[in-house]
């Protein structure tokens, strides 16, 4: 009787046992979260950190790469363990910071003191630069009163002291209207200034300067930079201007510095229409160059304003190609056509394998590069009809410009 007792109760004590290890095991699994989940509490949790500007994919509910990289900017920016895990600290925090920003305001300024100063609630697409502007003060002004430097990063809900601010908050966003217009990208892993500057069709200066950064600023995940409206339009029209001074020239005028291959292929492959004006076929990027023109695969680019031709290969790029210069002197002519590097654009036409192609080229070296020894460290990126920029995916309409001019259109 004794062992039958004894018997049952470690059977049952068993029984309990496995029921709590199996709970505390559900429990974990519900309340820690990492790369390669897929559930609705990961989607929760993209969703608190989207609206804290860490996150700007669609929510899924799967836990990739790139929701691994916002959570590390979280946990960095928090002051917590920077693992890409989702703990219940994490996520305790989240909810915090979601709270508090719920009940943010997000009108500009506040409040104002009777010597002029206003306290300016930050929002999303916010900078020093951008905040001293509507408010007619200076950004060193900003940054002394409120203890920061040009490398500090702003958060959603900061509230920063703005001196003697000459606009009230109802008429800092009249006054705003075009940064309201400009539109704003969050940083994701891998981006530089450079490239963002490129997809979006702005120069270097203008993002830096938008974003109160310099050249040696780091760029944080997360991070929401304003892209200058103002600024693009001005370098379409710049663009549209310097290419169209002497479109009307021949392929005579090609550049001795080019090798001799160089200029009899171009020679022989660029068309011209009756008056002599260089034409490259219209071409679909997506339907059809990508695939005339593959990774690998070596090309002449012929400058339309001047005639000047280059060799180039083709390195990478899906959603428009990244081409580098192939030799020191292929970059020597390329210069020769900027003067200094540029993200300005330029019509031209690219000859690959017996078809030549309109396009249209920028001329800063950026980002990856496969060539040594070219004098050019990084690549450059060759538009053509249809194509979009890398990290914006947007058809940038300077580009398009530029090849509808190589197309004689």
């Amino acid at each position: 009787m004794k062992k039958t007792l004894l018997k049952k109760l470690f059977i049952f004590t068993l029984v309990l046992a496995v029921f709590f290890s199996l709970g505390c095991g559900v429990y974990a699994s519900s309340t820690t979260l990492k790369k390669g989940d897929k559930s609705d509490e990961v989607k929760s949790m993209q969703e608190m950190l989207k609206k804290l500007s860490y996150f700007n994919e669609d929510c899924t509910g799967y836990f990739g790469s790139i929701t691994e990289d916002a959570v590390k900017a979280f946990q960095k920016d928090n002051k917590l363990t920077v693992d890409g895990i989702v703990g219940s600290a994490t996520v305790e925090l989240l909810k915090k910071k979601v709270a508090e920003k719920s009940k943010t305001t997000t009108s500009r300024g506040s409040s104002s003191s009777q010597n002029g100063n206003v306290i300016h609630i930050v929002k999303q697409g916010d900078s020093v630069w951008s905040i001293a502007k509507a408010y007619g003060v200076t950004t060193d002004s900003i940054l002394k009163e409120n203890n920061l430097t040009e490398s500090s990063v702003l958060q959603i809900g900061d509230k920063l002291m703005v001196p003697n601010a000459k606009k009230t908050d109802s008429t800092s966003d009249s006054n705003n209207t075009s940064n309201a217009a400009s539109s704003t990208h969050t940083v994701v892993s891998g981006d530089t200034a450079s490239e963002i500057a490129e997809d979006y069709g702005v120069s270097l200066s203008a993002l830096l300067k938008a974003n109160n950064l310099t050249e040696k600023s780091v760029l944080k995940i997360g991070q929401v930079l304003i892209i200058p409206g103002d600024e693009a339009d001005s370098n379409s029209s710049g663009t549209a201007s310097t290419n169209s001074k002497s479109e009307t020239q021949t392929n005579t005028n090609t550049n001795t510095n080019a090798n001799t291959n160089t200029s009899s292929t171009t020679t022989e492959t660029v068309s011209s229409d009756n008056s002599g004006k260089l034409i490259g076929e219209y071409l679909s990027w997506f339907d059809e160059v990508q695939y005339i023109f593959k990774v690998g695969d070596t090309a002449v680019v012929t400058d339309l304003a001047t005639g000047k031709t280059f060799n180039i290969k083709r390195n990478q790029g899906h959603n428009h190609a990244d081409v580098e210069p192939l030799t020191a002197e292929d970059t020597a002519v390329m210069k020769e056509l900027y003067g200094s590097w540029s993200w300005d654009r330029r019509a031209v036409i690219v000859t690959v394998d017996g078809k030549s192609i309109a396009g249209s080229m920028n001329g800063m070296p950026h980002g990856n590069y496969t060539i040594k020894n070219n004098n050019f460290n990084g690549h450059f990126c060759i538009h053509f009809k249809g194509s979009k920029t890398h990290k914006g995916n947007k058809v940038d309409s300077t580009h398009q410009a530029a090849v509808k001019k190589s197309a004689g259109l």
